[in-house]
């Protein structure tokens, strides 16, 4: 039995010869490689040998005489005249291939290549293979780059195949590199020269197994010759943008296969020397900037490059879920072997001058060939939505409200106008604004425009009128700065149930008159706002707790529950994400949030309304991951496989910064307790934005919560049954009694001042002044 240290010996010099790539080619009519072939042959233990020299000559005989049927008979009897006087195993050459320990007798390379390409006719004609055989095609990549170099050698349209890769095979790439286990812990650059000259000896192949760098960029691309064409399919985004910098500066063309959906991208530079790198669609990165990123940090950049609308669905599922239940993003060895072929088909055609153009292209397999017949319907289902009030329905809502009550005091429009255009800074579900005003009568009339917002994650519109009551407590203050006094009768009216509030004007006020809570807030009234950055986490002041419990507790029967403990937020932070994952993976309200999201500067002040993108303060990953959350076909297959942890990750930064998160309550659920809990969240916010405080809402788990507690009318069972989970879970962090109102859960903290702020619909649109209006 052989000691350890024979053994690790014996076993290092083994790995060492491994490294091997090249074959060894021996000619026999050659003394000096008669004489090294016989010493090879004592040398080598159970060395293979194959021999079917005389199959190949009986193959080209055929070959070149293709018009003759000739007996087998015959055609050995032909091999034999076509020798003459050569021994068979000196005819040829034999080639030996250490690695595998295999010695192949072989035609020689004239012969060798005529016989292989022959059955290319027409397909190649004899001169465009003789082109292609002077063309120099560099391989940066060999997970999909594997598949297209063994394929442009098995059709032999290239004279010379550059390969660079630094890694090795692992286990798990054999999902896509075909390979057989023994090459477990073998660079992939020897991996794929070996193949390929087991395919064609006489090819070839220049290795560079350290991969590109700034060291070797430029050997690579030049050395020996310019490429004619450079293929990219590695994974690392900055040396994707060096290769192309390079590449254009020498005018050499790029080539990138994505093996999902078939993605093709061809750049020109040969011919467009000037063109932007990637079609101009990532603009001017630094390499430098993205050198060390993780792969989820690189998901932002991915996308610009290869195109969220162009990824599959699986893939847009597959990278919501990277760096959660799947390390990286996946490839099937299909798609690879797919996509290798049409990159080789178009690289080829590229060599030929066929295809003298930029562009990309899709040849997606499941789109040539769907899983179901064309049926010509979208399968767009749209959203119930609730008529929106028209000024004629308000008006006639406000005459029945008004029969049988004393005329009011006139007030002047501009006034009118004056203070709705403060009350509607005020916060909404969304900045959905369900906000519509009538002036009529002598009194300013506030309705629900329920149409905006009702939806599946705002359990009976609550939300939207919680809003009307933050709105109507800042019409208050605005007036009392203005030295006026209103009188404000609120709903619920069982005749007009969208009529949330009424206003008033009363006589002059004098000194004696009793003041609002906090008049001086008014001065802060078109300052509040929502601010959603993150920051470190600072502790949560005491005095802060307490004026901000103060603020809501001076609306009657509104409370403030915190909670700022590390384990506390970090378990709050696992149930908020909860509420996120089952908004976005439910079809129903994905599509109602993402009706809220404005994705460019030019939608966000056509509408005036929802949430602009740039306001949700996201990192590049994570709007990058937001936007691929539109991809609805993709998250069917995270709703099969309970999937989705990934979009939980959102909540976990939001509540890693702050000092608290609060819960403000009513004492019972219904419209009149919703609407007052919308004053006292305005009057806490307003303090909170005096305190310098951020404050940030997160109420779609409570609302969730509250459709789940009354029967789950539109949620699927999936979310039923996680938000059933999840309750407990939050009840022990905030032990609220089954009857209570949660109004608002936001989270405070300290944090600069938000990069923008939402934008409101202009006063014209959203108030009426009737002509019986002062």
């Amino acid at each position: 039995m052989e000691t350890g240290d024979r053994l690790g010996k014996r076993l290092l010099e083994a790995r060492y010869e491994s490294e091997a790539w090249r074959p060894q080619l021996f000619r026999l009519a050659v003394s000096e490689d008669r004489r090294s072939l016989s010493k090879l042959l004592d040398e080598v233990p159970g060395l293979q040998v194959y021999d079917a020299i005389e199959e190949q000559l009986i193959d080209l005989i055929r070959t070149r005489n293709p018009s003759e049927r000739i007996s087998d008979l015959a055609a050995r009897e032909r091999v034999r005249l076509y020798l003459g006087e050569t021994p068979p195993d000196e005819y040829g050459v034999w080639v030996y291939y250490p690695w595998a320990a295999r010695l192949v007798h072989l035609l020689d390379e004239a012969e060798f290549v005529e016989l292989r390409t022959n059955r290319n006719k027409y397909k190649l004609t004899p001169e465009e293979q003789a082109r292609l055989a002077k063309k120099r095609v560099g391989v940066v990549g060999l997970s999909v780059g594997q598949t297209v170099a063994t394929t442009m050698a098995l059709e032999r349209s290239v004279g010379e195949i550059r390969l660079a890769d630094f890694d090795r095979l692992d286990l798990s790439n054999l999902n896509r590199i075909r390979s057989s286990v023994h090459n477990l812990g073998v660079s992939k650059v020897l991996i794929t020269a070996r193949d390929i000259a087991e395919i064609d000896p006489f090819l070839k192949v220049v290795l560079y197994p350290v991969g590109v760098h700034d060291d070797n960029l430029t050997a690579f691309l030049l050395r020996g010759g310019k490429l004619d064409v450079l293929i990219d399919e590695c994974d690392s985004i900055d040396i994707k943008l060096k290769l192309r910098v390079t590449a254009r500066l020498h005018r050499i063309p790029v080539l990138m296969e994505t093996s999902d959906r078939s993605l093709i991208d061809v750049e020109r530079f040969d011919l467009e020397p000037t063109r932007p790198i990637f079609h101009g669609l990532v603009g001017n990165i630094e390499p430098e900037r993205i050198a060390n990123l993780s792969t989820e940090e690189k998901i932002p950049y991915v996308l610009k490059i290869i195109g969220e609308g162009t990824m599959s669905s699986r893939m847009v599922t597959s990278m919501i879920e990277i760096e959660s239940t799947i390390k990286t993003w996946p490839q099937l060895g299909s798609c690879v072997v797919y996509g290798g072929g049409a990159a080789a088909d178009i690289v080829r055609r590229m060599n030929l001058g066929q295809m003298n153009y930029s562009g990309r292209f899709i040849a997606d397999i499941e789109n040539i060939v769907p899983n179901d017949p064309p049926s010509g319907a979208d399968g767009q289902l749209e959203l119930p939505r609730v008529p929106e009030w028209t000024v004629e329905g308000m008006e006639r809502a406000a005459d029945r409200w008004s029969q049988r009550r004393p005329a009011a005091l006139a007030w002047p429009p501009e006034l009118a106008r004056e203070l709705v255009e403060v009350a509607a800074r005020a916060p909404s579900g969304g900045n959905t604004q369900p906000w519509r005003w009538l002036l009529r009568g002598g009194r300013l009339f506030l309705f629900h425009e329920r149409a905006r917002s009702e939806s599946l994650a705002d359990f009976r519109a609550l939300g939207g009128v919680a809003a009307l009551g933050a709105a109507a407590e800042s019409l208050r203050l605005a007036a009392h700065a203005r030295g006026l006094e209103l009188a404000q009768l609120v709903f619920p009216s069982a005749d007009e149930p969208d009529l949330a509030a009424v206003f008033e004007r009363l006589p002059a006020p004098g000194p004696s008159a009793a003041p609002h809570w906090r008049d001086e807030l008014a001065g802060v009234l078109g300052l509040r706002h929502t601010n959603r950055k993150n920051s470190g986490r600072a502790p949560f002041d005491p005095a802060h707790h307490a004026a901000l419990a103060a603020a809501a507790a001076s609306v009657a029967g509104a409370q403030l529950l915190f909670v700022s403990g590390d384990a506390e937020l970090a378990e709050l932070a696992e149930l908020v994400g909860i509420g996120d994952q089952q908004r976005i993976i439910d079809d129903r309200l994905n599509r109602e949030m993402f009706r809220e999201v404005r994705w460019t500067p030019e939608e966000a002040e056509a509408t005036r309304d929802g949430i602009y993108i740039e306001s949700l303060e996201l990192s590049a990953a994570d709007r990058a991951g937001l936007s691929m959350c539109r991809r609805r076909d993709a998250l069917v297959l995270l709703r099969t496989l309970n999937g989705g942890r990934g979009l939980r990750k959102s909540a976990a930064k939001a509540i890693a910064s702050a000092s608290a998160v609060g819960l403000l309550t009513m004492p019972r659920v219904g419209a009149d307790e919703f609407f007052r809990g919308g004053q006292a969240l305005q009057r806490m916010w307003l303090v909170a934005h005096t305190l310098e405080l951020a404050i940030y809402p997160m109420t779609t788990l409570p609302y969730m919560f509250l459709r789940a507690r009354h029967g789950g009318e539109g949620l699927s069972e999936a979310a039923v049954a996680a938000l059933a989970e999840a309750r407990p879970r939050f009840t022990r962090l905030f032990p609220v009694r089954p009857e209570q109102a949660e109004v608002l859960l936001f989270r405070v903290s300290q944090a600069e001042a938000p990069t923008l702020q939402s934008l409101r619909r202009p006063v014209a649109e959203i108030l009426h002044v009737s002509g019986a209006g002062s």
